[in-house]
């Protein structure tokens, strides 16, 4: 299930302050709600039931997505 419009509202701007951070500082960032978002548009909820919070195999797509950015 994606976010609800509610959460999206309240998310959206601390996601754009963490990019503009990681802009600012030249840090990696792994765009976690939009990796997310596709995952759970191809194969449904196993990968984070709410949306937002990942399951432990959403866990485990993202420690991989992370590795293979900062490798």
């Amino acid at each position: 299930m994606p976010p609800c419009a509610a959460e999206a509202v309240l998310l959206d701007p601390k996601i754009q302050v963490v990019r503009n951070l990681a802009r600012e500082y030249g840090a990696h960032l792994l765009a976690v709600d939009g990796m997310l978002a596709e995952l759970i548009a191809t194969t449904g909820e196993y990968w984070a039931a709410d949306g937002i919070h990942p399951t432990p195999a959403g866990h485990a797509a993202l420690a991989a997505a992370w590795l293979r950015l900062v490798a």
